[in-house]
């Protein structure tokens, strides 16, 4: 058994003399979920007599970390507080409130079943009294003889073997139909002989929460647990006519605690209590000289986190809101949920629809001619929903159709958001290298001079014109020896494009059935006695 003790609770006076053992469970009735982990709260009502007691409250996962208890009291005074695994301490002979409401439900269940079962018995008995009427009309020895009597009597027994027969088959009909309708009562009774067993027998992978107390009320206990977690997941519909991104949101929420939680009172928060609560750290450089041939220095080793704080990481206070309304708590934004919500351990993964943004977003075709032979929709804006968009699988949609899938990553509030929406098929880009020289496409060599020559022509074959951005590269030197010079026609709208060296975007119109032609000419000259790799 392992038992760990926490400070007193309350330590501005103490608890009288223990005075018994009783024993409450606890129902989970409001859950905030982080995207890893979740605060898990729960409500244990106390009826105690006067006098000090020590409470047991059972099912808690294992592996629960006491350090993120906390234990609050409405009418009830708290002492000190554990955990228990193992074997838990004998408790007073009454039986708890719950056992003795999982007996009369079990009682009850039973009950309903036999009654059930009688009025099927009842159903048979009739059944089984024309079935015995039948055969005692067949076997009947009869000594009429006249044949008028004897046609008589023979009628009379073909109509009651006739009414016996369709009494039994009526009989065998609602019999057939009340055993059906036993199903119900059976299964009332297997649920609660469950529920019952769940009480009497705990699972040997709970532990038990003790805590001293004095009074009667409510005692509320939250912890956290980091088997649960929720992502969101998005439909992205792109609409270009008013340059604009329609977001659709919705959240899958799991958890596998080792507990059921049945409508619980469910917050969402992007609070991450489990990740990093400091920034790194920047260590000094010290650069130094040596032999060729010494070993490289030691590099300093990085404290570590639990180094730099061994206090637990702290807990985030759960948004309860009777609204469905986003929430901010400084950085931290939290959705709560209106309706109460039913998750299982580790066999449900609940979709739950979170809310609807619209983006206002610039909407072109961008291409890439050195990799696709093909313009891309591309939506480019801000986020500007004023809260974090965590990363998550997105759902894309053009034009009312499904066009493709992708992955959101995380973007903060203002940042900037770049979201593809497909090929158009109908926009065709082809790059080519027009000189060509002893089998090398696409430039003219000198022993130290290479000139190259690239042409890019962009159609639209489309009915619809299309603001454009071409995307392509040219070779850039850091070399002092290596000499480039470049021209461009039509000259590049953006050098260095994304911050990356050699790359040119350029950016126009692009009208219905019309095609434009971009062309670099590069030159690059070297000393002769280097090589050009």
């Amino acid at each position: 058994m392992r038992i760990t003790l926490t400070a007193a609770l309350m330590a501005a006076t103490a608890l009288p003399a223990l005075a018994d053992t009783i024993e409450a469970p606890g129902k989970i009735t409001a859950v905030t979920l982080f995207p890893q982990g979740a605060q898990v709260v729960r409500q244990v009502e106390v009826k105690a007599p006067e006098g000090s007691h020590d409470l047991l409250v059972p099912g808690f996962p294992e592996g629960t970390d006491i350090s993120t208890l906390r234990v609050s009291g409405d009418g009830v005074q708290i002492g000190a507080v554990s955990l228990i695994s193992g074997r838990a301490p004998a408790t007073s002979g009454t039986e708890s409130a719950a056992v003795k409401a999982a007996r009369d439900r079990l009682a009850s269940a039973k009950e309903a079943l036999a009654e059930k079962e009688d009025a099927v018995a009842v159903i048979r008995a009739k059944a089984q009294a024309a079935r015995d009427q039948i055969t005692y009309l067949k076997n009947t020895d009869s000594q009429v003889t006249a044949p008028e009597q004897l046609r008589a009597l023979a009628q009379m027994v073909e109509d009651q073997i006739l009414s016996a027969t369709e009494r039994a088959i009526a009989a065998e009909a609602e019999a057939r139909r009340a055993e059906a309708a036993l199903d119900p009562a059976k299964e009332a009774v297997k649920q609660a002989r469950a529920a019952l067993d769940a009480l009497l027998n705990p699972a040997k992978d709970r532990e038990m929460l003790s805590a001293k107390v004095q009074g009667s009320g409510t005692l509320t206990i939250t912890s956290y647990v980091n088997n649960a977690g929720w992502q969101p997941s998005y439909d992205l519909r792109l609409d270009r006519d008013k340059g604009a991104v329609d977001m659709e949101r919705f959240v899958s929420v799991h958890q596998a605690t080792g507990e059921d939680w049945r409508n619980v009172d469910l917050t969402l928060s992007t609070a991450r209590p489990g990740g990093r609560a400091e920034p790194g750290e920047v260590y000094p450089r010290l650069a130094h000289i040596g032999d060729p041939d010494a070993p490289p220095a030691p590099v300093p080793m990085k404290r570590s986190l639990a180094a730099s704080d061994g206090a637990a990481a702290p807990m985030a206070e759960a948004a309860i809101s009777d609204r469905a309304d986003l929430q901010m708590q400084g950085e931290t934004v939290t959705y709560h949920y209106p309706s109460a919500v039913d998750l299982r351990d580790g066999v449900d993964d609940l979709r739950l629809s979170l809310d609807s943004k619209t983006l206002p977003m610039e909407v072109f075709a961008e291409a890439a001619p050195l990799t696709d032979p093909q313009a891309y929709r591309v939506a480019e804006g801000k986020n500007g929903t004023g809260e974090i968009l965590l990363p998550g699988p997105a759902n894309l949609y053009a034009d009312g159709a499904l066009v493709g899938q992708s992955h959101l990553p995380m973007v903060a509030a203002g940042d900037d958001l770049t979201l593809g929406f497909g090929p158009i098929e109908g926009i065709r880009v082809d790059r080519r290298m027009p000189d060509t020289m002893e089998g090398d496409s696409g430039f003219i060599s000198k022993s130290n001079e290479r000139r190259e020559v690239v042409e890019i022509e962009v159609k639209n074959l489309t009915d619809k014109g299309w603001p454009m951005r071409v995307i392509d590269r040219v070779p850039y030197s850091e070399q002092e020896d290596l000499k480039i010079t470049t021209k461009a026609t039509p000259p590049a709208s953006e050098t260095d494009y994304d911050h990356r060296r050699g790359v040119l975007a350029w950016r126009f119109d692009l009208g219905a059935d019309e095609t434009k032609t971009i062309r670099t000419e590069t030159t690059l000259s070297w000393p002769t006695d280097k090589v050009l790799r």
